[in-house]
Parts: structure tokens; sequence; C-alpha cells
């Protein structure tokens, strides 16, 4: 029985992998919600989560986030009491902030705001009051009307100073968020925007330039040294899709990013695709003086055998369960924590991936020195091979810079800043937005050399052989045609096809 009900999860699983629609939220993922105004909130879609963190927390209050299982990413949410209630598709953060066009051009300002005094007396809603009502539960909205209704200057305010008004109260008393899926752009926002100091002012334009720069794509082999939290390992992971390996480098006794590659809601093969290993193995160890060592973990994985028979006492434990649910629940945790097992790759074997093939791309963000980190890590790259490191600081990568280019070790290279402003877009009302961020780091990109020759010349042999197939330089090796055997030519395409009628 038990080992049919093994085999039937493991189809099931295999068919949700293929048949999953990843455009709603499934249980067990994370997401992020943007709230209206500005912040952006971590969140996991759980079913039960007694005994655990909250899934979700906003001002200091604990939402369940049951509700929002199989709902679409990009729906808006209202804030209830308890509860995070969805709302339909036409609604958005803050409804009706500013009138239409249409509508504006046609309003006849009659008000204006020269004689409003802000002396706090032109609210007859006492706090206490409105304390009260949020307490009673009573809805956001009838709180703002409330509010509209014993205001004694709201109808003397312009239209536009009305929508302001009410905007802010619903972002009050009416508040709402979006559902937006976890991606390396998102997370990167949210993080940059939460505590910025803890991802190396790490911003999601630069992170999509490390990408960029770096030319990863599905089959490479990465070599990486992330100080940002992991942002920069799961930003690899989603975008090679779980082909290829990412060797990331970690210090201390375990890697200290994993809970932050978990909000990724990275697929098993992408997981697997990510190998540690330990930074004392490059930059200690750098000849490949390694002793000689059995490996452990291998030999336990080898000995494990698939399916996993039960043991007695599981087996007991087992038959006394009568909720056919959680013996489900029970195996479904068993064969996943068996198949992570089988699929672990051993420290040692990520060192023999390491020395048995050059690697295609460096990415490194560190807070420690960019020149010893890149000198340590270049031979594991191979020739021609592109680099990116990422420093929050600019002269600790002019100093690499310069290293490089003395040592003749690359070509290409460039240390570059990224300037990004938002802009308000809207008819009549376009403008830079106040406040904006004044750096997102600095990123050093280059090519590496051959190590046995670092020239990058051709022989002269070569050089004439590749002009010859180009029909020689520009302007040069070609002859100039006059008009006279342009329209010769010409003529001659005619009588062919004279001839051909």
């Amino acid at each position: 029985l038990f080992e049919s009900m093994t085999d039937h999860l493991i189809d099931e699983a295999d068919n949700i992998a293929i048949d999953d629609d990843f455009e709603f939220v499934q249980e067990g993922q994370w997401f992020v919600l943007e709230l209206a105004d500005g912040k952006q909130v971590f969140g996991q879609a759980l079913r039960k989560w007694r005994g655990k963190s909250p899934p979700i927390k906003i001002n200091r209050r604990s939402y369940s986030t049951t509700s929002i299982i199989g709902l679409p990413y990009g729906t808006v949410l209202e804030l209830g009491k308890n509860k995070l209630i969805h709302l339909p598709n036409e609604q958005d953060l803050v409804p009706g902030m500013l009138p239409d066009d249409t509508v504006a051009n046609n309003i006849d300002q009659a008000n204006d705001n020269r004689k409003l005094v802000d002396n706090n007396n032109s609210q007859a809603l006492k706090q206490h009051e409105l304390k009260k009502l949020r307490s009673e539960g009573t809805d956001g909205s009838e709180i703002i009307q409330s509010l509209i209704k014993n205001s004694a200057t709201f109808d003397s305010k312009t239209e536009f100073s009305k929508a302001k008004y009410i905007a802010r109260k619903q972002m009050k008393y009416q508040p709402r968020g979006r559902l937006v899926r976890c991606t390396s752009r998102t997370i990167c926002q949210a993080m940059y925007l939460k505590d910025s100091k803890k991802i190396m002012n790490l911003r999601e334009d630069t992170i999509g330039q490390m990408l960029s720069f770096s030319n990863v794509c599905a089959g490479f082999q990465v070599l990486v040294f992330d100080m940002a939290m992991g942002i920069v390992t799961g930003s690899l992971a989603q975008r090679m899709g779980g082909f290829g390996k990412i060797l990331c480098l970690y210090t201390g006794q375990q890697p200290s990013c994993i809970d932050m590659l978990e909000r990724f809601n990275l697929t098993f093969t992408e997981n697997h695709s990510i190998k540690w290993l330990h930074s004392e193995d490059i930059f200690i160890n750098a000849h490949g003086e390694y002793p000689d060592e059995d490996d452990v973990e291998a030999q336990d994985r080898d000995t494990l055998k698939w399916p996993c028979p039960l043991q007695g006492h599981t087996r007991k434990y087992l038959e006394g369960l009568e909720d056919e649910k959680e013996l489900k629940t029970f195996l479904t945790k068993r064969c996943n924590r068996f198949a992570r097992k089988l699929t672990r790759t051993s420290p040692l074997e990520a060192r023999a991936m390491l020395l048995t093939h050059p690697s295609d791309s460096i990415l490194i963000a560190t807070r420690g020195d960019p020149t010893e980190t890149l000198l340590g890590m270049l031979p594991y790259l191979g020739p021609s091979c592109p680099f990116v490191v990422f420093c929050e600081y600019m002269e600790p990568l002019a100093h690499c810079l310069l290293e490089l280019q003395e040592n003749n070790l690359a070509i290409n290279l460039r240390l570059t800043d990224t300037w990004m402003r938002e802009y308000q877009v809207l008819p009549g009302r376009t403008h830079p937005n106040m406040h904006m961020s004044q750096n997102g780091g600095f990123l050093l990109v280059g090519i590496k050399l051959d190590p046995k020759t670092r020239v990058n010349k051709m022989d002269e042999d070569k050089r004439k052989e590749i002009r010859g197939k180009m029909c020689g330089r520009r302007g040069k090796g070609k002859k100039k045609r006059s008009t006279d055997d342009i329209y010769n030519k010409i003529d001659q395409g005619k009588e062919k096809k004279l001839k051909e009628n």
C-alpha cells in the first residue's frame, strides 16, 4: 500500500510540474505585495501557519494568506481587519485618484485654495471617534465618507485637491495592495526599498546589467561569489532555467542566503543547478594541492535505494494514521526529503566540476577587496570569457582595473555607473519624481585574455585572409562603378527577362 502510494505521489508530482499554471499563486509560493503608499512586503501563501512566523505582516498586523491561493498575479487586495479581501479586476490600488482629462478640461475652477488655513479645526470628527469606527470593523469607504461630510473646507477645494484628499485618506483607512510575482527585479526592488545596505545598494537595473554583461544563458557553467543575500545567485538560477551549473562560493560553515533563495520560488531543477563550494577551495588551495580524503556524503548517497524502504517505527506510525490526507502529506514530505538526498551534490564533486572544466562566466558581488577576489577566481575562467564585478564604491574597482591593465589579464575593460530616475508621465503633468536613488553601485566588466600569450593580436596572414573574405577594407579593394556600368547592367537584366518570356 505504501509503495503504491509513493509511486502515485511521484506521478502526481510530475504532472504538477508539467501542467502547473504559473500565472496563479500556488500554495507554498512566495509573493510580493505592492502597497499603495509605495511599500513592498514579502508574503507566503499558506493554508496553515500555527506555530510558525506569520505568512505576511503589514504595519505590525498579521494576515492570513489562505484566501489568495489560486488568485492570478496582478490581483488587487484590500486589507481588512484580519484578512485580505479580493477585489474585482477593474479596481486599482488608489481608485479615482485624479479626474479624467476630458472632465478636467471642462471643470469650471471657481474654487481655489487661497483661503484654506491648516489649523486642524476644519474636521469635526474627533480622533477617538475614528478609532471607535476602526475597532468596530467599519468599512474604509464609509470612514472616508464620514470624513468628507464632517470636513468644513472640502467643498471649497478645487477638483484636483479633492481627489488628492480622497486618495490620501484611502491609503490610510482603505489600504490596498497588488499581488506581484517574485522575480529577480521585484525581489531586488523590494529589498532595496526595505534596507538597501543589506544588499550592498544593488538596484534592479544593476542586476539586469550584470546578467547581460556576463552573457549567461542555459547550459553555461558560472562561478559566483555572492554577498548580496543571494540575489545574484537566485537571478542566475531563474535565467538559466535549471540548464547548466552555478558554482556558488560561500564563507563560514554553511551558505547564508538559503532563506532568500526560497523567495525566488525555484523549481527542483533550478535548485539542483546550484552547487555550493567553500571559498577556501579557491583562495587558500589555489594551486590544487588538496589532501586525499573520502567523499563521505557521496558514499552515504550511493547507499540509498529508491524507492526507499520503510523502517519499522515509520511503518507503525503510518498504520496508526486514520486520515488519508495526513498519510498523503507525510509520504509527500518523505519523498521530497529522499529526493533531495539522492540528487544533492557533495562539496568534493562541486570542486571536481570547478577543476575539470573552466567556467564560462564569473560574477562577483563582494564587500571585501574585489582585486584579490577576482585574481583568485580568474584562473578558473576560460579564455575569451566575460567577468563582471560589482561593488558599491568606485575606488576599489578602479584599483582592480589598473591591476588588470598592467598585467595584460583582460581586454574591453569598462567601469560603469548607472544613473536612474523615475518619471511621472501624465497628460500635462509629466515631471521627474522628487525622491530618487543616488547610486546603484559600480560595475567592472571585461573579457579574459589567454593566460599563455596575454596578447590580443592576430597574425598578419590571418588578417589578410579575413580581409579577402570581406572584400578588402571599407572603401578599398572594390572598384568604383560608373553610371554607364550601372545602366549597362540594368539593360542586360531587361534583355535576360525578355529572353525568358
